[in-house]
């Protein structure tokens, strides 16, 4: 492995697992309508719009890996939710040339309700009985989390991932980095 590549590496895994500690031991505690944000999920979503669908995918699913770890769900449950989620948001993000304005924000917004549902969907199809009447407030407050901090996560992701090649799905729609 290159160096600039173990340096990528290690910054990744660093944010992560910060993520992963504000998330379990601040955003936890900050409670709106009974549900909190997930700051794992918005990892995903930034890098679906900042780098495209294979990196959301990847940083959806390894984020989803870490947050199941500490969760009392099925294992994988998250980590298929944050992928799914990330991948789509790279999808769109090439689509639309990855556009600047309030585009990242309302995509955000859709991708944390989409996230929700996609969720609480899966979840009750492998037996975890999910209430669907606390699924509106708890998709409000996490797409109100995402839209309010997406700007300042896709600054830390275009920092952290810099200047790389372009991802192959974008190459493949064409779309332009």
């Amino acid at each position: 492995m290159r160096p600039r590549r173990r340096f990528v590496l290690a910054k990744t895994v660093l944010v992560l697992i910060g993520a992963l500690l504000l998330q379990i031991g601040a955003v936890a505690d900050l409670r709106l309508l009974g549900a909190t944000g997930d700051l794992l999920l918005l990892l995903a979503v930034a890098a679906g719009w900042v780098d495209g669908p294979d990196r959301g995918l990847s940083w959806g699913f390894a984020a989803g890996l870490a947050y199941d770890l500490v969760l009392d769900t099925p294992f994988g449950l998250s980590a298929l939710t944050y992928a799914v989620v990330g991948y789509a948001v790279g999808l769109v993000s090439v689509a639309l040339s990855r556009p600047a304005g309030w585009w990242p924000v309302s995509i955000a917004a859709l991708a944390g309700l989409l996230a929700t549902g996609i969720y609480a969907g899966v979840g009750h199809l492998v037996g975890v009985p999910y209430p669907f009447g606390d699924l509106p407030p708890v998709a409000l407050v996490v797409a109100a989390w995402n839209a309010v901090l997406i700007l300042p996560v896709m600054r830390l992701m275009r920092r952290l991932v810099g200047a790389q090649k372009p991802d192959r799905i974008a190459l493949v729609l064409g779309g332009r980095r």
